[in-house]
């Protein structure tokens, strides 16, 4: 049985079209090569940080099985690392063409090129979003 933290069950993921639509409506934007980062407040009460993935096939994934491959990448990847992001903070990655070619540690790679850019945008999503829950960012 893995450690809690590394745990990535339901209440990890982003699964309702609300969910999504409410991510990209109010996130906040970070790029990498291969993939669009969105990092939004959660709305109370905070839980731990949650993932949704987006592959879309006229992005280039034409077949399942790189669609699905880039879902288990960006899974992993986030189940991994933990301290990514701070607690009440979801985050949408948006697969970009050529990111079904990635191995595992690229993608960390990419991901941790712009960790501190991640770690800003979702203090000031959480700032944003101005709830007691969440103090606001001085």
């Amino acid at each position: 049985m893995p450690p809690a933290s590394f745990a990535f069950g339901a209440p990890r993921r982003l699964r309702r079209h609300a969910e999504f639509a409410r991510a990209q409506r109010s996130g906040r934007r970070v790029g990498t090569p291969h993939f669009t980062l969105l990092v939004a407040a959660q709305p109370p009460p905070p839980r731990p940080p949650r993932l949704g993935v987006v592959v879309a096939v006229r992005a280039g994934f034409r077949t399942a099985v790189k669609r699905n491959r880039v879902k288990r990448l960006c899974r992993e990847c986030f189940r991994t690392w933990p301290d990514l992001l701070p607690e009440g903070v979801d985050l949408v990655v948006i697969a970009r063409a050529g990111a079904h070619e990635l191995a595992l540690d690229e993608v960390r790679a990419e991901w941790r090129e712009v960790e501190r850019l991640l770690k800003k945008r979702a203090v000031e999503a959480l700032a944003r979003s101005g709830g007691p829950h969440h103090p606001p960012a001085v």
